[in-house]
This record gives structure tokens, C-alpha cells and sequence, in this order.
């Protein structure tokens, strides 16, 4: 018995060693490098992920608050992140290819990949040393900026050279339609469906300017907002993919609004050729205009390559929509078919002058020549005339989500294709401001939720889909405030007034309320954006103020925690709002506003309606 004794101490001793060794070596095996080849590897890929950007995601962004990073990402932002740039020409393309470097890479593979489906590379090239003729005639800025952009994403780890930039920044028209430049062939190539509408004066609650703007694509991009301190010209902010050197929405400081929507197909072959692309005209408008009729000057100078509205309003009530294609152009004002100070354009014409480019009649009073887009246009007239008077910030948020709910009695393709729709890449409600006040409020995707298919006035369906992997339906505010600081400030101090609003509707529930628990983690995911990007925005103050007066990385470090501090805070912004408006819906018709329904017998409307909304 004395030795089972001792043999049961013996096992007992081993086994309490045994679990005590298990608990002192478990997390090192389970957490120690696999193989010391893959540990140097992750190293050195870690390494190399530092290197694409001075922001870079391991010193400045906390793993546990993931956000989209136009530095290192693939998949298309949930929230468009925020580029701040500063400088000369180059330096503002070298802050932007290095901030944005890996989105570019891919809005560059996807440019050569869709012309390399059309042309071989050396027509590629042709057709780009034609149209560098016309930025060069009409926005030579962008040279050294594009060449800085090819720079910025080079150093950062993504090999870009300017002919890849000017593929992104410019259109390839049929040669065999197109005229090309005389000397084009000797130059060097050097080292959308959318929707606009804006309301002023009589026709808002206090008589601010009101822009209205969607991005509408079957794509979804790789995207971002920029917002530019230039040392020649006007501050600016505007919407683009990534590798653009603009899109729209646009705005300055000095009070304009720039919209931009595609004027359609036209059956004549010269309404495209060889010209300046919207990539390098739009920016170049907002950013050396001082005003609607300044910018409506500069662009009938110009060569366009593709049929366009260009429409322009600003803080003095100068007001005007450009119709332009290759070889046909016209302008038309407010008033020219009705409008008490309110415009709209999207993807057809209005003007006499430009019935040649289109085929088909008038559609109704309002519909504009082209059946494709008369939905939108009587849609939009029928919200801003009969509601004239009435529009506010909230009635263009509301537009943007309407119609939300499905129609009451659904066509065979669905419904008709109205402002809101599944293929808005991202949408915008613009306030400017000549001065330091302007104020854009940002939804990425719809701002409605899409529930049925819609179709255009020409037949084409869109199917109800919704392609961002985390989207919100919700829009954040941006500042176009006096410098990149005071930009992410004001983001931040937005940030913190919708975690606050958010707040006081979510404390009125407990876990006893079905979905509490997602939406308290919801909530706590937009705080936790604040405070990091709180920690983001105090390490770019101490950057900038090493960087002095002085250009460099230092100054180009700063920009880049500027503008991460402020997409972090607009993320928080969505987030917040996301939380909120799951228990406050937000308003999808004027009758949530407390407005009489469209389509009541009130008025006279030119949409098909069914039941009032």
C-alpha cells in the first residue's frame, strides 16, 4: 500500500505539472511564428505596408477600429476617406498619389484593362499624346500634377508612371470618327449617368444656396474626397475616383457650386472626339473660377470630347447650365422653361439649339430631348416647383432617398429611374460658402434603400442591389474650412454631435429590445472612430509643426494624418447616424417632413403617380 502511495503522489505531482506547463507555454505556441522564413516574411510585408504611405495603418490606425485606407486597401471604401492637399501643383499630385496609392493602382489597372479591350497600346498612346494636346492648351497645371501623382504613388511602393495618370485623367474617343490634333503625333507624353440639381433665393426656406449632386455608375469605385489648398487659386473640395484628378460633386471658397452630369449618347459621330476630359475640367473650373458665369466663360473656350452638362451656381445668384458636346454648345438660365430661381440637369438636353444631338422629340414639358433621363427631369421639376419655397437641407436629403418605398403598382421592369437609384456611386447636398463656411453632406452609394428595380425612360433596367461591403445609407458633413486643420476639426466636432444625438434616442432601450445589442456595438464602433480619430489628428499637429513653412515629408506626413484624421471622424459621423436613424427613419417623401404629398390633387404634376407620397 506504501508504494501505491507513493506511486499516486508521483501521479499526482506529474499531472498538476502537466497542466501548469500548459498554461505557461500555450499562448507562445499558438501565437509564436509558424516557421522563422514566414516570420521575416511578415516582417518585410509589414515593412513594405508601412512604406506605401507617411499615414501608414501600423503607427497611426488601431487594428480593433478597422477603416477604408486608400494607402493599402483593394475593395471599393464603405465611406469615402478624406485626401488633403496642399502646395504647388506638383506637390498637391505627390501628397494625393502617395496618400491614395493603392485605390489609384487600382483605378489604374482598371483603365488599361477597359482600353486595352478596345485598342492595342500603341493606339492607346496615340489617342493619349492627342488629348495631352488639349491639357496642355487649356489646364497646364495638370502636367506637373499628374506627374506628381505618378511620383507620390511610386515612392510609396505602387510603380505608376505619367502615361498610366493621363490614362485615368482623359477619354479614348473612336479614331475612326475623331479628328485628330495637327502635331499631336510628334508631342511627348511627359515626365457617367448622373444627376444635378441646385435651389436658391424664393425657392429655399431662407434663401441659401442649395446643391444637389449624384454620381451614378454600374461600377463601384475605388473613390475618395479631396480637399485641395492650392498656392495658385481657390480652396477646393470635390468627389472622384481614385487617380482622377476630379469628378463631382465640386465646390470652392468662393461660393460655387459645380455640378456635372453626362449629356447622353448622340447619333451624330462628331459629338465626340479628341478633347479635355472631365477629369482634368471640372477641378480645374471650381479651382480658377470665382463665379458661375467666370466658369460658364472658361468652358465654352474650351474642347471638350464627350457630350456634358456643365452647371453652375453661386452664393450671388449667377446661375446657368452649360449643354455641350465636341461640336455643338448652348446655355440656358433659370427661367428658360419655368424655374423660379432652382435649375436641374441630367443626362440629356433642354436647350433647341441641341435637339440635333439627340433622337426623339421633347418629352412633356420638362423631360428634355432623349427618353432616358425625362423621369428624373420631370421628377425633379414637379419636387422644386411645387414645393418652391420649401426647400431646405433636409428636403434634398429627402430627395435623394425618394422614392424609397415600392410604387403601388410596379411596371413589368420596375419602377421609373429617379435620383435615387442603385447605381448612385455616392451622393451629395452642398452648401457653399464664399469664405470658410461651404459644407458638403456625403452618402456613399444611395441614400435610399433601394427595395425594387427601376427603369429608365429608354427602357434599361436597373436591378435593386447595394455593392458596398459595410455601406450606412447615411450622410456625414465635410468643412471646406480654412486649411487641412480646421478640417478635420470640424469633422471631428461633427463627429461628436451626432455621437451625441445618437445617443439620447439609443438610452431609451435595454437588451430586452430586439436588436439593442447591435446597435450599442454599432454605437461603440463610431466612438471608438472619434477617439482614434482624436489620436490621429493630435500626431498631425505635432508633424506640421516640425514641418514649419517647409515642404517635404514632414509637411506631406501631416496632410496625410490630417486627412485620415478626418475620414475617421466622418466614418463616425455614418456610423453614429446609422444608429440613429435605425429609430429615427429618416425621410423618404415630403409628407415625412410635414408637407402636403406628391402627387395629391393639390397640385398639377407631370410624374406618373399613383397613390400620394
Amino acid at each position: 500500500m506504501k508504494l501505491n502511495r507513493n506511486l499516486i503522489c508521483w501521479a499526482l505531482l506529474g499531472f498538476l505539472l502537466v497542466i501548469l506547463a500548459i498554461t505557461q507555454f500555450t499562448p507562445w505556441i499558438f501565437h509564436r511564428p509558424a516557421h522563422p522564413a514566414l516570420s521575416s516574411a511578415r516582417q518585410k510585408t509589414s515593412t513594405a505596408a508601412i512604406s506605401h504611405s507617411p499615414a501608414a495603418p501600423a503607427p497611426f490606425l488601431s487594428s480593433t477600429s478597422p477603416a477604408d485606407d486608400p494607402s493599402r486597401d483593394s475593395i471599393p471604401p464603405s465611406i469615402l476617406p478624406v485626401i488633403m492637399l496642399k502646395g504647388s501643383d506638383y506637390e498637391m499630385g505627390f501628397q494625393y498619389g502617395e496618400q491614395a496609392c493603392a485605390y489609384i493602382d487600382r483605378t489604374r489597372e482598371d483603365k488599361w484593362a477597359s482600353a486595352l479591350r478596345r485598342f492595342n497600346r500603341d493606339e492607346v498612346l496615340r489617342a493619349l499624346r492627342a488629348n495631352q494636346t488639349f491639357v496642355r492648351t487649356f489646364t497646364p497645371e495638370w502636367l506637373d500634377f499628374m506627374q506628381g501623382m505618378a511620383d507620390g504613388a511610386t515612392k510609396a511602393g505602387y510603380p505608376m508612371t505619367y502615361t498610366d495618370v493621363l490614362l485615368m485623367n482623359c477619354t479614348l474617343p473612336d479614331p475612326k470618327t475623331s479628328v485628330y490634333p495637327e502635331g499631336a503625333e510628334d508631342d511627348e507624353l511627359t515626365s457617367k449617368r448622373c444627376s444635378v440639381a441646385s435651389a436658391w433665393g424664393s425657392a429655399t426656406r431662407d434663401g441659401t444656396l442649395i446643391g444637389l449632386d449624384t454620381l451614378d455608375t454600374p461600377d463601384v469605385a475605388h473613390a475618395v474626397v479631396i480637399v485641395a489648398f492650392p498656392d495658385k487659386g481657390n480652396a477646393y473640395m470635390c468627389g472622384t475616383d481614385a487617380g482622377e484628378i476630379g469628378d463631382h460633386f465640386l465646390m470652392n471658397d468662393r461660393g460655387l457650386f459645380l455640378g456635372n452630369s453626362g449629356g447622353g449618347s448622340s447619333p451624330r459621330p462628331e459629338d465626340e472626339g479628341y478633347g479635355l476630359a472631365w477629369a482634368c475640367s471640372l477641378p480645374y473650373l471650381v479651382r480658377f473660377a470665382g463665379g458661375a458665369f467666370e466658369a460658364r466663360d472658361m468652358v465654352m473656350k474650351w474642347q471638350i470630347n464627350v457630350p456634358e452638362n456643365f452647371h453652375f451656381v453661386d452664393v450671388r445668384g449667377q446661375a446657368c447650365v452649360v449643354e455641350k458636346t465636341a461640336a455643338v454648345q448652348a446655355v440656358r438660365e433659370a427661367g428658360d422653361f419655368g424655374e423660379r430661381d432652382f435649375l436641374f440637369s441630367t443626362n440629356n438636353y433642354l436647350h433647341p439649339d441641341m435637339k440635333e444631338t439627340k433622337e426623339g422629340g421633347f418629352v412633356g414639358g420638362h423631360g428634355g430631348y432623349g427618353a432616358y433621363s425625362a423621369p428624373r427631369n420631370t421628377m425633379i421639376w414637379d419636387l422644386f416647383h411645387n414645393y418652391h419655397g420649401e426647400i431646405d437641407i433636409e428636403f434634398a436629403k429627402m430627395v435623394l432617398r425618394f422614392p424609397g418605398p415600392p410604387p403601388p403598382w410596379p411596371p413589368a421592369g420596375g419602377w421609373e429611374a429617379m435620383f435615387c437609384r442603385p447605381t448612385n456611386l455616392w451622393t451629395a447636398v452642398v452648401q457653399p460658402d464664399d469664405g470658410d463656411e461651404g459644407l458638403a453632406h456625403i452618402c456613399t452609394g444611395p441614400a435610399g434603400r433601394v427595395l425594387h428595380a427601376s427603369i429608365a425612360g429608354d427602357g434599361s433596367v436597373m436591378r435593386p442591389t447595394y455593392r458596398y461591403a459595410a455601406g450606412t445609407h447615411t450622410f456625414y458633413r465635410l468643412r471646406l474650412a480654412e486649411g487641412p486643420m480646421e478640417v478635420a476639426e470640424a469633422a471631428k466636432k461633427a463627429a461628436e454631435e451626432e455621437l451625441a444625438t445618437a445617443y439620447g434616442r439609443l438610452m431609451g432601450l435595454n437588451y430586452r429590445d430586439t436588436g439593442y445589442g447591435d446597435l450599442k456595438e454599432l454605437y461603440g464602433k463610431a466612438v471608438a472612430e472619434v477617439f482614434e480619430g482624436r489620436n490621429v489628428y493630435n500626431r498631425a499637429v505635432i508633424e506640421m509643426e516640425a514641418a514649419g513653412g517647409n515642404a517635404g515629408e514632414a509637411k506631406n506626413r501631416a496632410l496625410a494624418l490630417f486627412g485620415r484624421a478626418a475620414s475617421l471622424c466622418t466614418r463616425a459621423q455614418a456610423h453614429a447616424r446609422e444608429v440613429y436613424e435605425a429609430l429615427v427613419p429618416a425621410p423618404t417623401s415630403p409628407v415625412d417632413l410635414g408637407l402636403r404629398p406628391f402627387g395629391g390633387p393639390w397640385a398639377t404634376w407631370e410624374t406618373p403617380v399613383g397613390r400620394p407620397r
